[in-house]
This record gives structure tokens, C-alpha cells and sequence, in this order.
């Protein structure tokens, strides 16, 4: 890889675990702290999570409809600074309609960083022949959650909450600063698509179940992505290991992007996605399953092994199904796993305010699992359009 394709692949890396790694997901090992010390029940931290997530489609939508690198380069560097102030200002309030209103501007945010950077990063790779290395890319979140888990996590329990907000905006100033230089130089007008691109033949594959997958993907890992370490904390027994669970989360989503990448090359995308739902499900149900550490830990290392994967083949796969309509297939995805992230944590939430958080977590590792069937009856349809046709001639 030449130094200029490194400079660009370690900005994105950088931007990612920004973007999302701190933007969303230090909210996790915050969470519980905040709880205690400020006294609002699980449905509140729901709504929290739910008010991010809505910024975060609101944001997606917005980034994937701008057309220039100009536009792109000024609303990225708007959103490195916007995430960076709001996360500062999570400890001048306690007031709940004002994080919520904070968080909300986070999600957009994040969302700017996120779809931006991979608009100038990927494609750039892909033209300098290093399209492999994109899933290093995304692995950049879980250098944020890595991050969290360690430092944050470490703050918040040696100085409480608002400290711990106060050490993810250094931590995200300091990354975005380091992310910037590369980013700002970057122009995916310099990347030249190959012939191929627009001339692969489409799939047969109905785009309605692949939607209705990828909306319980949505709902369901963002669940355990927002109450993971409280769900450990609460579990008697496990406090010493609840940093720990979202430490291995990071480090198993580090290289799960390119992992699954591999393997879908290898399997192809949809037998590839239909384990990759399967498996998380598991790992979503373990805590839920047993108070075991070695049954958290290792729900841990299946979580994170695998939510970056499905996110990264379902959009993949959607690209094969209409090559020629891509932006559009996007926004679809973007808009339905925007939607599910929004209701899980409000229902998790509500279900872990009356009867614990094992109810909860059943409930995403059964909507996760559920996206396994979908796939498999859209791969049945598939054939049978595909027999219809070869009999009609």
C-alpha cells in the first residue's frame, strides 16, 4: 500500500472511531453511571439512545445528498466540531430534554462523519487497487470502542459521569485532529470507477426481505450496543467485568469488517449474511442466558464479531441486487436500519422496566435472528422467479 492510500485509510480509521466508536458508543459505559448518579429510570436512558439515533438518520440523510467533495469537506469538518461540543456539554445540565437535545445533535453529527469519510475514503482505495483494506476502514469504530471501554470506561468509574463526557470530547478532539489533515486532502473525484461497476447484472433477489433483514439488524444489535455494560453491572456478581465485556466488543469489531468481507467473497453474501445474523443472535442471547463471566465474555467477542459484518455485507449485497440504482438501495437501507435503531432501545428499554433485562435482550437476539429467515425466503423467491422464467423462455 502506497503512503498516500496509508494517510487516507488511518483519516478514516480515526474519523470512524469518532464518528461512531466515541459519538454513540461511549454512551455505553457512561450509561450506568449516569443512571446512578442522576437517578432516571431505564426508559429514560431509551429515549437518550433513541433521541441519538434519530439525529444519526437525520444526518445520514442528509450527508448521502450532497454531491460535491467541497460540500462534503465542509460538513465533515461541521460535524468533527459539532460532535466535540456537544459531548463537552453533556456535563453543564442535568437536565433530561436537553441531553436529549444533545444527543439528537450528536447523531446527526456522527452521522456526517461517518458517511462522509467512507464517501472519500472508499472509493479512493478501491481506485488504488487496496478495495480490501475498506473493511480496515470500518474497523476504525471499534478502535473507538476499544477506546471507551478502557479510558472512558476507566474515568467514569474512578470520577463519575460528567468526567467521563469530558474525557470522550478530549479524546474525540484529539482523534478528529489527527483524522483531519488526511480527510481534508481527500477528493473522490480522483478515484476512477472501474467499467464494471454499472454493468454488473443485477439479482433476483427481492429488495423488500432484504429491507425487512436489515430493519431487525437495526433493532436488535443496537440494544445490546447501548445497554451492554449496564446489563452487566446489574447482573449479580459481573460489575468487575462490565469495561471489560465492551473492551472485548471493540477488539473483536476491530477486524470483523474485512473478516466478513473475506468470507463473503469466498461463500458469497447471502450465505455469509444468514450466518452472520445467526451468530450474533447468539451472542445478543448469552447474557440473557446465563450470569456465567465466560457466557458474557464470550457474548461479547460474538456481538462484536459481527455487527460491523452484517452492516457491511447487507450493504453490499444490496449493491448486487440493483448495480445500477446503488444511491437509491442506500437510502432505502439507511432509512429502515435508521428506523429500527430508533424503536429498540425504546423497547428494550420499556420491556427492562418491567420485567429485567433478560427479557430485553431475547427480544433483540430474537429480532436479529429473525432477519436469517428473511434472507433464506428471499433466496427461495429468488429461485422460483428464476425457474418462472426459464419456463415461460
Amino acid at each position: 500500500m502506497s503512503a498516500q492510500s496509508g494517510r487516507i485509510l488511518a483519516g478514516g480509521m480515526l474519523a470512524l472511531a469518532v464518528a461512531l466508536g466515541l459519538g454513540r458508543f461511549a454512551f455505553t459505559p457512561i450509561l450506568p453511571v449516569m443512571q446512578a448518579e442522576y437517578g432516571f429510570d431505564p426508559q429514560g436512558s431509551g429515549w437518550l439512545a433513541a433521541s441519538n439515533n434519530v439525529g444519526y438518520l437525520i444526518g445520514a440523510l442528509w450527508a448521502g445528498a450532497l454531491r460535491t467533495d467541497a460540500a462534503r469537506h465542509r460538513l465533515l469538518g461541521l460535524g468533527f466540531a459539532l460532535l466535540v461540543a456537544t459531548l463537552a456539554l453533556m456535563p453543564a445540565t442535568a437536565n433530561m430534554v436537553a441531553w436529549n437535545v444533545l444527543r439528537l445533535l450528536a447523531g446527526i453529527a456522527s452521522a456526517w462523519i461517518f458517511v462522509l469519510a467512507s464517501a472519500l475514503v472508499v472509493p479512493l482505495l478501491t481506485a488504488a487497487g487496496h478495495a480490501r483494506w475498506s473493511g480496515l476502514h470500518f474497523g476504525g469504530v471499534g478502535v473507538g470502542i476499544i477506546l471507551a471501554g478502557l479510558v472512558i470506561g476507566w474515568a467514569v468509574n474512578a470520577l463519575g459521569a460528567d468526567a467521563g463526557w469530558l474525557v470522550t470530547a478530549a479524546l474525540a478532539l484529539a482523534l478528529s485532529l489527527l483524522s483531519w489533515p488526511s480527510l481534508s486532502q481527500a477528493h473522490s473525484h480522483a478515484a476512477t470507477p472501474t467499467a464494471a461497476a454499472g454493468t454488473a447484472a443485477p439479482s433476483r433477489f427481492p429488495m423488500g426481505l432484504l429491507a425487512a433483514a436489515y430493519f431487525c439488524e437495526g433493532l436488535g444489535y443496537i440494544v445490546t450496543g447501548t445497554f451492554l455494560v449496564a446489563v452487566v453491572r446489574a447482573t449479580p456478581g459481573l460489575n468487575a467485568y462490565a469495561n471489560l465485556s465492551w473492551v472485548l466488543v471493540g477488539l473483536a469489531a476491530l477486524p470483523s469488517a474485512a473478516a466478513w468481507s473475506f468470507l463473503a467473497e469466498r461463500h458469497g453474501h447471502l450465505p455469509t449474511l444468514v450466518a452472520g445474523h445467526l451468530v450474533q443472535a447468539v451472542g445478543i442471547a448469552l447474557p440473557a442466558l446465563s450470569g456465567h463471566p465466560a457466557a458474557v465474555l464470550l457474548g461479547a467477542v460474538l456481538y462484536g464479531g459481527t455487527f460491523l459484518g452484517v452492516v457491511g455485507m447487507s450493504l453490499a449485497f444490496a449493491r448486487t441486487i440493483n448495480p445500477a440504482g446503488a444511491a437509491r438501495v442506500m437510502g432505502l437501507l439507511t432509512a429502515v436500519f435508521g428506523i429500527g435503531q430508533i424503536i429498540g432501545p425504546v423497547l428494550a428499554a420499556w420491556l427492562a422496566a418491567r420485567g429485567g433485562w433478560s427479557p430485553a435482550l431475547l427480544m433483540a437476539a430474537g429480532v436479529v435472528f429473525l432477519g436469517a429467515p428473511l434472507l433464506l425466503a428471499g433466496r427461495a423467491r429468488a429461485r422460483r422467479e428464476v425457474e418462472r422464467r426459464l419456463a415461460t423462455g
